[in-house]
């Protein structure tokens, strides 16, 4: 998802699990592959700026008067009302 959305960057992408049997499909990634993916991400200034657009957006719906502030609240209360 966070590719789909600009935030990151697919390292390797190439790859199949077998949920039935998870040891048989190991994936190496290597070092090489790794330093490109870091290369790629800190000198792309459009991930960048999309990577510090949602911090600026996840960090609001925490903060008081947020969605997320007013949802952890409300469910607060909820167990509250539920224990005694």
């Amino acid at each position: 998802m966070v590719v789909e959305l600009g935030l990151a960057i697919d390292l390797k992408m190439d790859y199949k699990i077998n949920f039935l049997n998870p040891g048989t499909n190991l994936v190496i990634v290597t070092a090489e592959e790794i330093e490109t993916g870091i290369r790629r991400l800190m000198e792309d200034k459009e991930v960048r700026a999309k990577v510090k657009e949602m911090s600026k957006l996840s960090r609001a719906t925490v903060s008081e008067g947020g969605s997320s502030y007013a949802s952890i609240g409300y469910l607060l209360q909820e167990i509250m009302s539920n224990i005694i």
